[in-house]
């Protein structure tokens, strides 16, 4: 069943990814469930975005700003792939 869930959400960022380019970019929303279903059903994707996190800062800053924001299944996805590269500095 994960195996299907990461190739739906495969199939979501590669449709979204154009669709970024709409006058109304619905795009960025169907990619942003696309990497959630990838991130939440597969331990590989994970541990690469945490490494990706470790290693860019802003990055890294910007997906804490995204997990104060998002509803609870997809923060804890995000939160999950938190390094403890970097000091939390207060914002």
């Amino acid at each position: 069943m994960t195996l299907f869930l990461q190739l739906i959400g495969w199939v979501l960022v590669l449709v979204g990814l154009p669709l970024t380019l709409s006058p109304v970019p619905v795009g960025i929303v169907i990619v942003g469930i696309g990497a959630g279903l990838i991130l939440a059903n597969s331990a590989a994707a994970r541990n690469r975005l945490r490494n990706l996190r470790a290693d860019h800062r802003k990055l890294d800053k910007w997906l804490r700003k995204a997990e104060r924001l998002l509803p609870d299944p997809f923060d804890r996805i995000l939160r999950s792939t938190d390094s403890d590269g970097w000091h939390r500095q207060p914002d």
